[in-house]
């Protein structure tokens, strides 16, 4: 039975990426997007026998760097590992309409683990339809 169940969620695990590949491929074209501002906020996050227990705080109140330091050296931090929201605000030309247009990219970590900043050109994927919409690539 367990056998069988580890089926189906593999079965559904493969449909959802291959559903993704097609999505990307028919509704969106690549184009290059400039960064316009960058939002990176961190907090502290650890699962413990099952139980998930996150820090309220974040890069607001301390940077990234000292999230990551209080986990190296704070034994009361040891064992979390710090996690990211990460907001970029992007500037792109819409295949739709062929005129510039701003969208907001949320993640959870930087594409290829580099920090990007205002200016940076990113690739992204802008729909063939809606002028707003916009997704990685």
């Amino acid at each position: 039975m367990r056998l069988a169940g580890l089926a189906i969620t593999l079965a559904s695990a493969v449909g959802i990426v291959a559903y993704d590949q097609y999505d990307k491929s028919t509704n969106y074209t690549r184009v290059d997007a400039r960064v316009s501002g960058v939002n990176d906020q961190c907090y502290l996050e650890k699962i413990e026998r099952g139980i998930l227990t996150k820090t309220k705080w974040t890069s607001d109140m301390v940077g990234c760097e000292a999230a990551e330091l209080m986990r190296k050296d704070n034994p009361k931090w040891q064992g979390y590992n710090v996690r990211h929201k990460i907001e970029l605000r992007v500037v792109y030309v819409s295949p739709v309409d062929g005129i510039s247009h701003q969208s907001v990219l949320r993640m959870a970590s930087f594409p290829c683990g580099q920090p990007l900043h205002a200016g940076d050109l990113l690739p992204v994927l802008a729909s063939r339809t809606k002028v707003d919409r916009t997704r990685l690539t």
